[in-house]
């Protein structure tokens, strides 16, 4: 009889223990860094914005130098440059019969560390088939794009939003998000 007294003292003590202390719960925060991009192509048409040239001037020890951004037409072309590159991104993206098919085309868009980081290389078999059309492109003066798809994938249709460093005319960094609605 005492050993059953005992023990459930012990139980209640320890309910009642385990009850008055403090819990602790773990917050993290996270930092999110935007940056403005401007459209560049919506659809079938094609929108450029001129950038403004700006110039700076120093001097050191009595020697003037001026140093000059590249001009409104070197932007301009290196905005279309990069808007061929990021059309011909999208559509690999939006149009492919498998995964394979889609990182042969992938590969000859991308630099050789984007290719590792994110396993274009890596032959899978994957029978995916995708068909869809680039809704935007948006680009701000940093080389980083993002595109924006509506693709059917195997009978479903999904928006996918893809993120894009570009570097020496090919694509450096990327990130795949798939959109969904909720309302």
């Amino acid at each position: 009889m005492r050993r059953k007294v005992m023990l459930s003292m012990i139980t209640l003590l320890s309910v009642f223990l385990s009850a008055c202390r403090e819990t602790q719960q773990e917050t993290t925060s996270t930092v999110e860094e935007s940056k403005p991009m401007q459209i560049v192509e919506t659809g079938n048409t094609k929108k450029q914005e001129a950038i403004p040239e700006e110039t700076t001037a120093t001097t050191e020890s009595k020697e003037e130098t001026q140093e000059t951004e590249p001009s409104d037409s070197d932007k301009k072309n290196i905005v279309v440059d990069n808007l061929e590159l990021l059309t011909a991104y999208g559509e690999a993206y939006a149009n492919f019969s498998s995964i394979d098919h889609r990182n042969r085309k992938l590969k000859e868009l991308m630099t050789e560390e984007c290719i590792q980081l994110n396993g274009i290389d890596v032959e899978t078999g994957i029978m995916l088939e995708s068909s869809g059309k680039i809704i935007s492109i948006f680009q701000n003066e940093e080389e980083e794009a993002a595109v924006l798809l509506e693709c059917q994938q195997n009978g479903s249709t999904v928006r996918v939003l893809l993120v894009a460093k570009v570097e020496d005319g090919r694509i450096a960094e990327m990130t795949y998000n798939t959109l969904k609605r909720e309302y």
